[in-house]
């Protein structure tokens, strides 16, 4: 039986991490797994409620906050006897089957190293978590807001893949970090998240390595799970997160010299 790690990292979230938290204890999966919980800051009261609640999950508490990739790699270096590791945001709330659902993909084929469910806005609509590989163009636009200001952008919709239709198991340029299913083997042979990048676009450059090695990066529509989707570095400007959101964008320009749009041909 394949051993499953989850990893969620907290930043005082209250309410929120203890609903992601139960709906993963809720699922229905015919495997065991290990939750993870890492306190990016002083949490006392997820830590007590946790200790309360679900004392099977481990407590990881930080001495000072480390960036997203840092936090995940740290977990996995530690804890390499599993399988698969699913990276589960604090804002999220897992669907009836959707741990089951992603395990049962990877199952069926061993090419595929990043899985992810559908992710809905709490209204019920669908979030764009599947993406092409954004273009300097799209990197430029995002970063600087503009597409915030002109809606629908054809480069951008075309980067959110705003038009395409889901029926099935798709393979997808990249996946956002909310709800990622991660395969060890894989890891083995493209690496870890770059720890270059703090916050914002780890995701995407793990996704690009893993085509470039041969791995599959797909996407599960009948998975599902709801998203806050905070995403302080895309609605406050002046925010510290949208700091790290344009200065790893800039990254992602040096780091792929521009052309990270064409990375499955890399």
């Amino acid at each position: 039986m394949d051993k499953l790690a989850v990893i969620t990292i907290n930043h005082n979230h209250g309410e929120m991490i203890k609903k992601a938290i139960e709906s993963l204890h809720e699922q229905s999966f015919p495997g065991s797994f290990t939750a993870f919980v890492i306190n990016n800051t002083a949490d006392t009261t997820t830590k007590t409620w946790l200790a309360n609640t679900y004392p099977e999950v481990q407590v990881l508490e930080n001495a000072h906050p480390r960036g997203f990739a840092s936090n995940v790699n740290q977990v996995i270096t530690q804890n390499p006897e599993f399988d698969f590791y699913l990276l589960l945001n604090p804002d999220v709330i897992c669907m009836p089957g959707m741990l089951a659902d992603l395990m049962q993909v990877m199952a069926e084929d061993e090419r595929i190293g990043v899985a992810g469910p559908q992710l809905l806005n709490l209204d019920g609509s669908v979030q764009p978590s599947r993406r092409r590989f954004a273009s300097f163009r799209v990197l430029i636009y995002r970063a600087l807001h503009l597409d915030a200001l002109c809606k629908h952008l054809p480069a951008v919709d075309h980067y959110l893949m705003s038009r395409d239709v889901f029926k099935g198991i798709t393979a997808v340029d990249w996946l956002t970090g909310a709800v990622l299913l991660l395969r060890k083997t894989a890891l083995e042979q493209v690496g870890l998240m770059d720890e270059r990048f703090f916050l914002y676009f780890e995701d995407e450059d793990l996704c690009c390595r893993m085509w470039q090695q041969g791995w599959k990066v797909c996407y599960v529509p009948f998975a599902q799970a709801y998203h806050a989707h905070l995403a302080e570095g895309r609605k406050k400007i002046f925010s510290r997160a949208n700091f790290h959101h344009i200065h790893s964008a800039f990254k992602m320009l040096i780091k792929y010299r521009g052309k990270i749009g064409s990375c499955q041909q890399s």
